[in-house]
């Protein structure tokens, strides 16, 4: 990506590439980065202290000063490289300059400034240290390697996009643009006319009949349709906006609700 680079479809942002240019000097579960999905990336010309870019709307979660070491995650789901439409939690490490680009809880917007590439720490050369989790855990272990890593991590070749990347070394091709994925098709859930009560929950509790802030009357209306914004509690439920009750989640595991790329009846919010 470019410095103010932006990318973003259907409300979501794609996950780019932080660096303008990619030349991989140690790539993954190999050397100090055994077991992992790690890549140690420089710049065009050797020793050349790169700035790096947030690849999507990220807050940093922790430093580690000694090592020019910075955790930053996705403020909300980003589309990955390969599709994945989930948090993105990534670890860059080396930044010469950190207490200047990075503090827990900092806010960086898509396309501006993240860090420089340096030395800070273990690093032979100047360079960036990037390993990319594919979702919000920030558990952060010893392999049994003695490496630090994520507990899902994923290759930088399907976690980022290079559009307006220059790749000189290392990726052997395997690189995405935005165009070669396609975006996620909306998902609706349809509530049949004949349900004349439907229970709502707030987002965050389990749904079951004591913790139902209301109803729904799909029988009323002849049927409602509602977007569908996530599933939820291993996608017994999905999470909708309602005219009420606004962002609620309703279960559907077991029900007459049918899950589709376009509204079915007239009345919901889609």
């Amino acid at each position: 990506m470019k410095k103010g680079q932006k990318s973003v479809r259907g409300g979501i942002q794609d996950f780019l590439m932080p660096f303008t240019d990619v030349f991989i000097t140690q790539g993954s579960d190999v050397g100090t980065h055994k077991g992992n999905c790690a890549v140690d990336i420089r710049g065009a010309e050797r020793g050349v202290r790169y700035d790096y870019y947030a690849p999507c709307d990220v807050k940093c979660i922790k430093t580690y000063p000694s090592s020019g070491q910075s955790m930053w995650q996705s403020t909300s789901k980003v589309r990955f490289a390969n599709g994945k439409i989930d948090y993105a939690t990534f670890m860059l490490a080396h930044d010469d300059n950190l207490s200047a680009n990075a503090w827990a809880g900092k806010v960086v917007v898509q396309g501006d400034k993240l860090g420089t590439m340096g030395t800070k720490g273990n690093a032979t050369g100047v360079h960036c240290h990037i390993e990319i989790e594919q979702g919000s855990d920030t558990t952060w272990y010893k392999n049994k390697y003695g490496v630090y890593q994520f507990n899902n991590e994923k290759y930088i070749d399907d976690c980022c996009f290079v559009d307006n990347t220059n790749i000189i070394y290392g990726m052997q091709g395997n690189w995405r643009i935005t165009s070669q994925v396609p975006v996620e098709e909306k998902k609706y859930v349809n509530l049949p006319p004949t349900v004349d009560k439907w229970a709502v929950y707030d987002i965050n509790v389990a749904p079951v009949k004591k913790n139902a802030k209301g109803s729904l009357n799909p029988m009323k209306f002849g049927g409602l349709s509602y977007y569908v914004y996530e599933f939820r509690d291993n996608g017994t439920t999905a999470v909708i906006k309602t005219a009420n009750y606004g962002k609620v989640k309703i279960y559907i595991q077991g029900t007459p609700a049918k899950i589709t790329t376009n509204p079915t009846y007239k009345y919901g919010n889609y």
